[in-house]
């Protein structure tokens, strides 16, 4: 009788507070916008997320809380089905919607996959926000702290830029505090701190003096460039100190702007405004770094380094990044 082989599960937990921008992330991190992503807290039950190399096994199977029996969505549906069950009852007035336990979607997601020959598969968790201030509050806290000390192998904690001072102090409750309790338990316990919205960098060095005082626009490029980073680094030793002080001896820290991941991995089906944006946002590197925009443009998105530091930790022997192309004769000289 030919042995059955059953591969490990290793589960990575993505886990944020309320409005870092944690479905984005994964979107863009798996390179395909399947789940939710609002400016509001969205996720209201855990989406296990298993990602394969097979689009035939594209499907989501919705878990309930009440009697109602477990569904399974075609993959035609689940683009524009997923949100409604992920999301807070009182967001639906929808009976079938309501009292979802959780979400298991299995996606041929185009960046980071399992395949056959691995010996491991793994499982990216999109985490409920637990510091959501409505009634939810207690549920969402509740999941994600079984998830966190119960379940996951790894996580993946995301901070919002505009947000970092707020979300590093600890108790008992907070992430931070669930996060040393685990690496109580297991010493050898991995975190990525990721700072998410990283663009958002951009208008707090634009307050520099010697930006702000530029005086014309080759200069202002130019004390941009010199100052570049400057309160990007401000923010990962913020990260990096807090992270030490839990116990945390080498705190891998990583930035990303997961929104303009998604624009140019979406481009195609993006609208006027959008476009807008990732084509100021093209410029603006464009302006400072003249021909190794893209170059410093990919390494700024931050995307890149994640992905292989995952690939890394996960020993995948394929490389799971996939370079964006641009049209760079869409931003030749004269060209809007």
């Amino acid at each position: 009788m030919k042995n059955i082989k059953v591969k490990q599960q290793y589960k990575i937990a993505v886990v944020a507070n309320m409005s870092a921008g944690k479905s984005t992330f994964i979107n863009a991190l798996f390179g395909d916008s399947i789940l939710p992503a609002y400016s509001k807290a969205t996720t209201d039950c855990p989406i296990y997320i298993y990602s394969d190399d097979d689009p035939s096994n594209d499907k989501a199977i919705v878990e309930f809380t009440d009697n109602k029996p477990t569904i399974e969505l075609a993959k035609e549906d689940v683009p524009k089905e997923i949100k409604f069950y992920a999301q807070k009852d009182e967001d639906t007035l929808e009976e079938k919607y309501k009292n979802v336990k959780r979400i298991d979607l299995y996606w041929d997601f185009h960046v980071l996959q399992n395949s056959e020959k691995y010996d491991m598969d793994f499982v990216v968790i999109d985490t409920p926000g637990p510091n959501n201030t409505d009634e939810h509050s207690f549920k969402h806290s509740e999941t994600t702290k079984n998830i966190i000390l119960n379940e996951a192998d790894m996580l993946l904690y995301l901070f919002d830029y505009g947000q970092i001072d707020a979300n590093l102090e600890l108790n008992e409750n907070n992430l931070w505090g669930l996060i040393k309790q685990k690496k109580e338990q297991n010493p050898n316990f991995e975190v990525f701190f990721i700072i998410n919205k990283i663009d958002m960098a951009f208008s707090d060095n634009e307050k520099i003096e010697d930006i702000k005082n530029s005086s014309s626009e080759e200069e202002y490029y130019s004390n941009i460039k010199k100052h570049w980073n400057y309160n990007e680094n401000i923010a990962i030793e913020k990260i990096k100190k807090s992270a030490i002080k839990y116990d945390f001896k080498s705190p891998k820290v990583f930035t990303v702007s997961s929104k303009f991941i998604e624009y140019y991995r979406n481009r195609t089906n993006l609208n006027f405004y959008h476009l807008d944006e990732i084509d100021a946002f093209i410029k603006l590197f464009k302006n400072i770094f003249k021909n190794n925009f893209d170059i410093e443009m990919h390494k700024y998105l931050g995307h890149m380094q994640i992905e292989e530091s995952l690939k890394i930790h996960l020993k995948l022997e394929d490389k799971i990044y996939k370079p964006i192309k641009i049209n760079k004769k869409r931003f030749k000289k004269g060209k809007k």
